[in-house]
């Protein structure tokens, strides 16, 4: 492989990391911590500058996110498995239980914790401006 293209593999691949955001390696001995599974990312349809960003996280117990973002980007999170304490700046904490699904508009500082036993799974569908990352951490309201 050529210099140029296996460094332009590397940038694309810690990109592709780093916009996941929350996709954590763990030192051994230490819990499990928050992993994201890309599971679709395409072009939107009518609007060549956003595309649609599709994960699956998983939240083992004890286990969260820190305050974020999502620049400009829509989300929509639906509960497959357990129940996540969702956290909104300048709101009280939430839970949001298996079946439930929520909102949450473009640049919304927020977090999510897993306050439970339970490993909690859910899917988050974005809607993103391509040139945007996925997730921004932010510090603490």
């Amino acid at each position: 492989m050529k210099p140029a293209l296996k460094t332009t593999c590397v940038v694309v691949a810690l990109v592709a990391l780093g916009g996941a955001g929350l996709l954590l390696a763990r030192e051994p001995g230490e819990a499990p911590k928050v992993e994201a599974q890309q599971l679709v990312v395409q072009d939107f349809a009518g609007d060549p500058s956003k595309q649609v960003n599709v994960q699956l996280y998983t939240f083992p117990p004890g286990q969260g996110v820190p305050w974020h973002i999502h620049p400009d980007a829509h989300e929509i999170a639906y509960i497959i498995q357990g129940t996540l304490t969702f956290e909104r700046a300048g709101e009280k904490p939430r839970e949001i239980k298996a079946g439930q699904a929520e909102y949450l508009p473009p640049n919304i500082v927020h977090r999510g914790i897993n306050n439970g036993t339970e490993e909690v799974k859910l899917v988050a569908v974005r809607i993103k401006p391509k040139d945007k990352p996925i997730t921004e951490e932010v510090p603490a309201p």
